[in-house]
């Protein structure tokens, strides 16, 4: 089977591989959970490539720099614009932050901020959540399940529908906020910034990357500001 994979493929291949072989160490490393949801959101894009011998299904495939530029740029400042908007008044973010550090044992995506000093803290949830976490998310939400929706339903309604599937285990996190902040987590920094305006970077570019890219540029600035 693997003879038969093209670069794109075994590029994910290994990736994944990685991603997935890294959880454990960090989560001793940082004493932090396991991100169970993580194994998940990799394993069942990961099968669909070796079954079907094609990463672009699940959206791991090459944008120019033209349009990866130009689809990132807005993205972001969607993103950062929504940040800006309703953070200053309502915090949802920082008590995200709060609530993650808090937690026993801390999520791992943030933990890092508990085991190192500002500057290595903030680049190892970077990297860690850029290459790991949220490309996890991205892979499976943006990639494989928008893929699969766009060809049943078209891409309006697919954006829509991972979106609104994408709320669901992060309405998880909402339910340790206080209420407005997570409605406001659900509604606005889930569904809005990331499933439908990520959704549509994805969508245009048949790609994750505008959207990987964003959320892990926006998480890093959000924290850098907030800690």
């Amino acid at each position: 089977m693997l003879t038969r994979l093209k670069q794109p493929e075994i590029l994910l291949a290994i990736w994944s591989v990685l991603a997935l072989a890294v959880l454990l160490p960090v989560t001793f490393l940082l004493k932090s959970s396991f991100p169970i949801f993580t194994v998940l959101w990799i394993l069942v894009p990961l099968m669909v490539v070796f079954i079907k011998k094609d990463a672009s299904r699940v959206g791991f495939r090459v944008v120019s720099w033209r349009e990866l530029v130009q689809v990132t740029a807005i993205n972001l400042g969607g993103l950062l614009l929504l940040m800006l908007v309703f953070e200053p008044w309502s915090h949802t973010y920082q008590k995200l932050l709060e609530a993650a550090l808090s937690s026993q044992p801390p999520d791992a995506t943030f933990a890092w901020l508990l085991r190192f000093q500002r500057i290595p803290a903030l680049a190892g949830m970077f990297l860690f959540s850029g290459s790991v976490t949220l490309f996890g998310e991205e892979l499976f939400f943006r990639g494989w399940l928008l893929q699969f929706l766009r060809k049943r339903w078209g891409t309006t309604r697919a954006i829509i529908i991972q979106a609104l599937l994408f709320v669901i285990p992060n309405s998880l996190v909402a339910l340790v906020l206080p209420p407005l902040q997570g409605v406001l987590y659900v509604l606005v920094y889930t569904w809005l910034a990331i499933g439908i305006i990520g959704g549509w970077a994805a969508s245009r570019t048949g790609s994750i990357w505008p959207s990987l890219i964003s959320a892990a540029v926006c998480n890093l600035v959000l924290v850098a500001l907030i800690v």
